[in-house]
């Protein structure tokens, strides 16, 4: 697993900002902060997936009021459910039938 130097180096090259100079933002809660939690999360997934995200998670994520975290936890809880119904309605649709072209 990558660590919180990795962390930041890729939030200051995406986002230009640092874990430290992330944290009052997240302290403060409401829907800035749940939104620039969920974008660190998100370019850090991009990045190197949870290799990245897991070492945010546990330098930040309890900077966040207790309100914030609850909303977050809600709106990843959502993400998940999209995707998995997704996945399932692609592995439950008929393959499409493939025709030879028409002769001439």
């Amino acid at each position: 697993m990558l660590g919180r130097p990795d962390v930041d180096v890729e939030l200051k090259r995406s986002l230009g900002l640092s874990i430290k100079e992330l944290r009052p933002l997240l302290a403060a809660g409401g829907d800035l902060a749940e939104k620039k939690f969920m974008e660190c999360c998100w370019c850090l997934w991009k990045a190197n997936g949870a290799e990245l995200v897991e070492p945010l998670v546990d330098a930040a994520f309890n900077d966040l009021p207790e309100k914030s975290r609850s909303v977050l936890f809600q709106r990843m809880l959502t993400i998940v459910y999209i995707a998995q119904e997704i996945e399932i309605k692609k592995a439950t649709e008929p393959a499409p039938i493939e025709r030879p072209a028409p002769r001439k």
